[in-house]
């Protein structure tokens, strides 16, 4: 029996991402990627083929994979009888030998095929796998296989290791990722194909789907002509704006509209906290009014926050307790609290 060698000394971790990154350019040749080198025209990543791949049963060798930078391979790889199979690329025995072990053809078969990508992969293709809520990449060495110390199955090197960020350097969790490729992370099997592999590539190198792109573009119009019709109202309509705001985010007013106080347009609750605060709206503003408030802030009581709301003019505060919601700010809350119909009544 082949000689089992030990575990390689850790190539890199996830949070490491641009340390020796394997990456093809416009011609497809493989380079090498320093650590604070930008995604170009001509340098990206690329792959043959993108492959899903579970670390052990119920993920039982994440740890050690992402500890060395390596991916195991089990189906009995490191046996007297089917290492050196796999190691000749004799892959009819090896369905045999599945057969024998008591499998159906077509089980035999699968399994055979997913050895074969494995132990025959050249570094071409783009190996995933999902550790908790984080999407890992990578890309394995040319170096053959080799036995694991442990006598179960096999092992080969990643080039840089596990990554789980894009080229620009986000993190690629699940929570921003398509259903489409985090459905992977329930597959019962032990590797497949991945159906949606340029998604899995485009994102991997920073790049947003055109569908999404093109939303961002229109998203980012749409807050421009928020903002410009937020300018348009008067103060009594701002201050209604902004009380919408906060009300659909989930505060509760506690008094009436305005000029309650000489320093409190709004008095809020949030039910699920008890926490309290005052809103103070201001439709055009400068860093002398803003002092002005927080120094009275302490004058009103068990207010635990201010925010300090204004559509033009700049404004910042110093105070962990003062929260300024500006013009690009305010335009985006109006538009995730559905108030675009409300804004274009009241300024037509």
């Amino acid at each position: 029996m082949a000689k089992k060698k030990p575990l390689p000394s850790r190539q890199g971790t996830v949070g490491q991402m641009f340390s020796t990154i394997l990456l093809r350019d416009k011609f497809g040749n493989i380079v090498h990627k320093g650590s604070n080198v930008g995604v170009t025209d001509d340098l990206e990543v690329r792959a043959d083929r993108v492959r899903y791949i579970k670390l052990g049963r119920e993920g039982k060798w994440e740890p050690e994979c992402l500890e060395h930078g390596i991916i195991r391979f089990g189906f009995g790889s490191a046996s007297d009888e089917r290492f050196p199979l796999c190691c000749s690329r004799n892959w009819k025995d090896l369905t045999k030998s599945f057969i024998v072990a008591g499998k159906d053809k077509a089980t035999a078969t699968r399994s055979t095929n997913e050895t074969r990508i494995f132990f025959e992969d050249d570094g071409s293709t783009l190996w995933i796998t999902f550790i908790g809520e984080r999407l890992c990449w990578g890309f394995l060495q040319p170096e053959p296989a080799e036995l694991h110390q442990s006598g179960d199955g096999v092992f080969r090197k990643l080039r840089g290791g596990w990554q789980w960020r894009d080229l620009n350097g986000e993190r690629l969790i699940k929570g921003n990722l398509s259903g489409a490729l985090t459905k992977l992370a329930a597959y019962r099997g032990t590797s497949c194909e991945v159906d949606v592999a340029k998604y899995v590539v485009r994102r991997i190198n920073g790049k947003k789907p055109p569908e999404v792109e093109r939303a961002i573009v229109t998203l980012e119009q749409m807050k421009k002509s928020v903002l410009e019709m937020m300018r348009l109202l008067g103060p009594k309509d701002f201050e209604t704006l902004v009380e919408l705001v906060f009300s659909i985010s989930g505060w509760r007013r506690q008094g009436p509209t305005g000029k309650t106080q000489k320093f409190l347009d709004l008095d809020l609750v949030l039910p699920s906290t008890g926490e309290r605060a005052i809103v103070q709206v201001k439709s055009d503003t400068d860093a002398s009014d803003l002092a002005e408030y927080e120094a009275n802030f302490d004058n009103f009581g068990s207010y635990q926050r201010m925010f300090f709301v204004h559509h033009s003019g700049t404004a910042k505060s110093g105070d962990k307790r003062v929260i300024v919601i500006g013009p690009e700010k305010l335009a985006g809350m109006a538009i995730d609290a559905g108030l675009i119909t409300w804004l274009i009544e009241k300024v037509s």
